[in-house]
């Protein structure tokens, strides 16, 4: 690796030494993060022309590639998988073309979450011009444009699972959203037929792919596979088109040579690793490149940038395959999975499988073979190997069950009304299900490395620090006593200090004062430590959060980094040499 990449890569992330040297192996780490804001904003956007080509995913190949090549190379590889690169000096990932810091950083409101990347809430206006239709496949439609102009892409639920394919792709694209992806409007709208027309020059895909000239046969046998109401209108999900210019896929490992903004491998994204739990929890198999887009952003004068989006989510919440076999193992394996067929094949296919015993839900066919008590977050698999999920740390994944953790109930209950569900039984079957999956993650990726973040300085009649409890704000330990201890390492001792006491503050926020420093001031900055643990109860004790500050004598304190160590080991004393 070039060592002018590594330090591009760390002045861009405000990368703190330690993490210099668990990436890179970098020498003389020190350990002590530099007295500077972390980065909340990647340099990613700078505007560049002309525009990249457009970058075809062919199916086969992409099915191949992941399913066996991939796999297979990985066996022989020797670059074993270090942590994500694009984490910042307070263990978050900044803003950039891939992700907007949403409900983690800034928190949401359930409204803000149902209106999600829409402008208004309000259905595409008919009357509506068809512009091409896909009547084949398992969720049939066709593009529009509505009464305005605006460009739509209509898909159907099909005749199997009732509402689930329309509802997911609205609830599950408003999720990400939320979380911090681009992705497109989508909504649930009911529709009449009669209001439907035929644009000029209209077109058609065939079962073999190819285009043909659009007649009403082609749309009737659109609308036979919808879901229809009572009063004779058809159900069907809307997704409008991304501003830009689309430039196909984006693939989920190596970087694009014609992007100069894009100078981290793929796999190496936390916002892209974490995703898998995203996937874990809504049960998106179907999360591989095909069903990602980027677009190019025009600026002027030629000039742009790519987004990344992610597209797609008609998979989500249980889809059932045919045939029954393929649909009960989605989420436990992948399509061709070499280490269970290995596994197999050794023990003459004794071993019971989590899909050997899976039956529907109350819900019967809608939701599947989607459920909680056979979820296990930790052994989730995509229906293909994906090369940035497989990279997945328990940093990634605590990063991201701190995400999942602010979505609480009543933000959980307002996404399910967006799947516009008629069947109150149904609505409050998925609510439970995604409840009961959230609290498995959060069990799992919140419990372990420290939940406390965003720490901050407050001041009054003296400094504090103070940080958000997660585990406490998500209701996860509920009724259990919450207990914290903070030790502070001083500058130029190396020995620790009990801090005391422990305060809780509004927004599930917990505060301890801070010692000043004699001596410390802007030329003479002093450094101090802090390892903060938290319990529950009976339950153990999480590892620590440790805030690394400097004491600036009368400009205050300031934090400029915060780790999250797998143990409860001492800091180092390298930090003080």
């Amino acid at each position: 690796m070039q060592v002018g990449f590594v330090q591009r890569i760390l002045a861009r992330l405000r990368l703190s030494p330690l993490s210099c040297s668990l990436l890179f192996g970098c020498a003389a780490a020190s350990g002590r993060f530099p007295l500077q804001a972390p980065l909340w904003q990647d340099p990613d956007q700078v505007a560049f022309g002309p525009a990249p080509e457009e970058y075809v995913s062919p199916m086969v190949w992409d099915v191949g590639d992941q399913s066996v090549f991939y796999p297979l190379t990985r066996v022989f590889a020797v670059d074993p998988a270090a942590e994500a690169v694009n984490v910042n000096a307070l263990d978050e990932v900044a803003n950039s073309s891939w992700f907007t810091n949403r409900i983690g950083l800034y928190g949401m409101s359930p409204a803000e979450l149902a209106t999600g990347p829409c402008a208004t809430s309000v259905d595409p206006p008919t009357p509506w011009t068809v512009t091409g239709a896909k009547p084949n496949g398992a969720n049939p439609g066709f593009m529009m444009k509505d009464a305005r102009g605006v460009r739509y892409l209509v898909k159907f639920d099909g005749v199997v699972q009732g509402p689930r394919a329309t509802s997911a792709d609205v609830i599950v694209s408003k999720l990400y959203h939320a979380a911090g992806y681009s992705v497109p409007c989508n909504q649930v709208v009911f529709f009449d037929r009669d209001l439907v027309s035929m644009g000029e020059g209209a077109t058609s895909e065939n079962a073999a792919g190819e285009e043909e000239p659009l007649t009403l046969a082609h749309l009737e046998e659109v609308f036979a596979k919808a879901q229809r109401l009572p009063d004779g209108r058809l159900r069907a999900s809307t997704s409008q088109f991304l501003p830009g210019k689309p430039l196909g896929p984006f693939t989920y490992q190596g970087t694009r040579g014609d992007d100069p903004n894009d100078v981290i491998d793929h796999q190496d994204r936390r916002e892209l690793r974490g995703m898998r739990l995203l996937a874990a929890w809504t049960q998106h198999f179907d999360a591989r490149e095909q069903n990602t887009l980027t677009m190019w952003i025009e600026t002027g004068k030629g000039q742009g940038y790519v987004r990344h989006n992610i597209i797609d989510f008609g998979d989500c919440f249980g889809s059932v395959w045919e045939p029954p076999t393929l649909g009960r193992r989605l989420g436990h394996s992948h399509y061709v999975d070499l280490a269970y067929t290995f596994e197999d094949w050794v023990t003459l296919g004794l071993i019971e499988r989590p899909w050997d015993t899976a039956r529907f839900g109350p819900s019967g066919k809608v939701f599947g073979y989607y459920d909680v008590s056979n979820f296990e977050p930790e052994r989730w698999k995509a229906g293909y190997p994906n090369p940035a999920f497989s990279r997945m740390s328990e940093r990634d994944a605590a990063w991201m069950a701190r995400l999942i953790a602010e979505f609480g109930d009543e933000h959980l209950r307002v996404l399910v009304k967006q799947g516009r569900i008629t069947e109150p039984a149904l609505e409050a079957e998925l609510l439970r299900l995604l409840k009961g999956r959230r609290d498995r993650i959060l069990e799992r990726y919140l419990t372990r490395l420290s939940p406390l973040t965003l720490p901050e300085i407050r001041l009054g009649t003296e400094a504090e620090l103070c940080l958000r409890d997660l585990v406490a704000e998500s209701g996860l330990r509920s009724g259990h006593e919450r207990r914290h201890a903070v030790a502070a390492y001083v500058d130029g001792t190396g020995s620790s200090r009990r801090l005391a006491p422990v305060r809780n503050a509004p927004g599930h926020r917990v505060c301890v004062a801070l010692p000043r420093l004699a001596g410390a001031g802007p030329q003479a900055p002093k450094y101090m430590l802090l390892d903060w643990v938290a319990q529950s109860g009976r339950f153990a004790a999480e590892y620590p959060a440790r805030v690394h500050l400097y004491d600036l004598g009368a400009q205050g304190l300031r934090v400029v980094g915060l780790e999250r160590p797998e143990s409860f080991e001492p800091p180092p004393a390298s930090i003080w040499n």
